[in-house]
């Protein structure tokens, strides 16, 4: 194994393992300001079916988290520990990419950027598509 090998399959490493720690973490402090603050800074907490029936209960996509962790509101810090989980494995794939590149293994370039361009298509495009 070469040294350029062996350093991206050390960032692989610690993008994993930092990731789901982050994420981790993240969706902890949530929890705990959920916990602390007895709401969602969105609406308040009830019985499941009041959770389930409440209409528009948490705005989605990345600036109304941005402008609810901005106001410290529990479940957007949740949803940013989910995203840094998401993003996780996107960062894997991305160093997989760039080590393949380093080898000069075109053929795994060239798969390993179809899977990136499938997964960013089934979040950007496609989880968009059939949210409610």
């Amino acid at each position: 194994m070469t040294e350029v090998e062996a350093g991206f399959k050390a960032a692989i490493s610690l993008v994993l393992r930092y990731g789901v720690i982050a994420s981790f973490a993240l969706v902890a402090l949530g929890s705990l300001l959920l916990f602390l603050k007895g709401q969602t800074g969105y609406y308040p907490v009830g019985t499941a079916e009041q959770l389930i029936d409440a209409p528009n209960r948490v705005l989605t996509g990345l600036a109304p988290m941005a402008r609810g962790l901005e106001s410290a509101k529990p479940y957007a810090v949740i949803d940013l520990g989910l995203v840094v989980l998401l993003a996780t494995p996107v960062a894997r794939v991305v160093i997989s990419m760039f080590l393949f590149l380093g080898e000069k293994r075109y053929a795994f370039v060239a798969i390993t950027a179809t899977v990136l361009a499938i997964l960013l298509l089934s979040i950007f495009v496609v989880g968009p598509l059939v949210s409610p």
